[in-house]
């Protein structure tokens, strides 16, 4: 009798163990197959399968794996403007994090909540959680995580204004980084660093290093910081002209996708999916049990329990689907408010800036169409007009990721200007103009573009009459 019971015991851990490494297989898989996707900039399909190797380790216990899952979630998320479902993924990685020998993933969710907080702005909050890994640093076994945490003080350190603190803290990230694109990015950051403290020497042999980069996006910027340099640099017109020419290259072959819309929808799916199996589970669970009422009391009982848990179902389901109708009515109602007030603030820049004895000291040479500015002449036009627009960019930054030369040809373009006015002020050609435009349009997201804020920010009626 007590080898049959003990028989009976090892089935069922033999049976517990096998399963758990069945799920933790396929949730390793899957989260494979999802860094996969998100490398091949598939977005919504990684989110997936991110989402499917997480409910597989419900199943089987992985935190490591799951803190690493949700970094990745928030990651994503926060790179295509789903900043509060980011906020959720980095809270959940920091939670299954905590009890690891490994601090990697618990740094990592720190950064993460550091970072959803620098894109808002407070700076108190994103010093607070950039500094936390500091207090385990010597428990983070990942050489390039330790690097990325110094990596983010310098960031925060350089938004006070505290340069040296900035220095230190990119110079120990430099220290501990084995990635070439990562150094290069630091050295980019660094060159800046020594612009700010007039070290103009520094500054250019860090850019000029950093421009060498492989990675197209460090690149630009190093070029980007060589071409904004003072005077006092020592470069000429023509080198500083040279640089610009070239970030603008680089930046005109950067291909960017304002997919934030796709991953709104791609979550909205989830939550319905999830419902749906929600209720196919509690209706399993719900037949199983009147099965058990059938065969104990009466047919009667089994039927009236199925319809009142179906009834029930239906209502549950009809409410959380009325949220949801409700929360997308009230996103639509404030994308168009604030379409109106970036309407709005942009015709009163413009009037201002018409009045002022600026606009008509420059637009008669503008017009005129006999040569293009000089590269002193663009600058210096940009920076009057960029100041005159500024409250109306920071309304435009909220919605649309812009350049400093996008957020100059929305400023044209809100004056009237026609495309061979702009390239004018550009120095630059018609075609290149237009493309520039193809791209702002681009990073619109969908929602705002079918509000009409390309018309808004963009013209389009307008210019395709010039």
């Amino acid at each position: 009798m007590r080898r049959a019971v003990l028989f009976v015991i090892l089935c069922i851990v033999l049976l517990s163990v096998s399963c758990n490494q069945y799920h933790s297989e396929q949730a390793q898989k899957l989260y494979r197959k999802g860094v996969e996707m998100e490398e091949r900039h598939i977005p919504d399909s990684a989110i997936i399968l991110y989402h499917q190797a997480l409910k597989q380790l419900d199943k089987a216990p992985n935190d490591t794996l799951k803190g690493d899952i949700y970094n990745r979630l928030g990651d994503l998320l926060l790179d295509y403007n789903s900043y509060e479902t980011a906020y959720d993924s980095y809270r959940q990685a920091l939670k299954v994090s905590q009890k690891l020998d490994d601090k990697s993933n618990l740094s990592r969710a720190y950064r993460g909540l550091g970072k959803y907080h620098f894109l808002y702005k407070d700076s108190d909050s994103v010093l607070f959680y950039f500094k936390q890994p500091l207090q385990f640093f010597d428990q983070i076994k990942n050489r390039e995580e330790q690097s990325s945490v110094y990596n983010n003080l310098a960031s925060a350190y350089k938004r006070q204004n505290n340069l040296d603190e900035a220095l230190a803290c990119n110079a120990r990230a430099l220290s501990l980084t084995r990635d070439e694109v990562k150094r290069l990015r630091n050295y980019a950051v660094r060159g800046q660093l020594f612009a700010l403290q007039k070290q103009y020497d520094s500054a250019l042999l860090y850019l000029e290093q950093a421009s060498l980069s492989k990675d197209k996006m460090v690149k630009a910027s190093a070029y980007f910081k060589l071409a904004y340099l003072p005077k006092e640099a020592g470069l000429t017109d023509s080198i500083q002209y040279s640089y610009l020419k070239k970030a603008n290259h680089l930046s005109d072959s950067i291909e960017y996708s304002a997919v934030s819309h796709q991953i709104d929808h791609q979550e909205h799916l989830r939550i319905t999916t999830d419902l749906k199996e929600q209720s196919h589970t509690r209706l399993l669970v719900a037949v199983a049990i009147c099965v058990v009422a059938v065969l104990l009391l009466s047919v009667a009982v089994f039927l009236f329990y199925r319809r009142h848990l179906k009834r029930r179902n239906e209502q549950l389901f009809a409410h959380k689907w009325q949220k949801q109708e409700a929360r997308a009515q009230e996103n639509e109602n404030r994308e168009l408010q604030l379409i109106d007030i970036i309407r709005k603030t942009g015709e009163r820049c413009c009037r201002d800036f018409k009045a002022t004895p600026t606009y008509s000291l420059w637009y008669p040479k503008i017009s005129s169409g006999k040569e293009s500015l000089s590269y002193d002449e663009q600058k210096q036009f940009q920076t009057l007009a960029v100041d005159a627009f500024d409250l109306y960019l920071k309304q435009l930054a909220n919605v649309v990721p812009l350049t400093g030369n996008d957020a100059f040809l929305c400023t044209l373009i809100q004056l009237g200007f026609s495309t061979r006015e702009c390239a004018t002020c550009r120095g630059i050609s018609n075609e290149t103009i237009r493309s520039q435009r193809t791209r702002i349009r681009k990073k619109i997201p969908k929602n705002f573009l079918e509000q009409g804020l390309g018309t808004v920010i963009l013209g389009e009626e307008n210019l395709s009459k010039r």
